[in-house]
């Protein structure tokens, strides 16, 4: 899945600030990638392990952590 459709999933209305972020960010660009990579991950871990593994309630951290640090960006001045 490309980045630009797992940000207009999880935020529809940032997707030009996103596409500002991509282009100038590379730290943005890091964490939409580690996103992106968590996300693949967790819907393995589900199909492999169940939804209610360690594995899988560790990646669903993840993902949440990583989503903090993108709405920090989108708001950063």
């Amino acid at each position: 899945m490309e980045p630009w459709s797992i940000i207009a999933a999880r935020w529809p209305n940032r997707v030009l600030v996103a596409r500002r972020l991509f282009a100038t960010d590379s730290e943005f660009r890091e964490i939409v990638s580690d996103y992106q990579e968590a996300l693949s991950a967790l819907d393995r871990w589900r199909g492999i392990e169940g939804a209610s593994s360690g594995r899988v309630a560790g990646y669903e951290d993840l993902i949440r952590e990583l989503e903090t640090e993108i709405d920090k960006r989108f708001t950063a001045p």
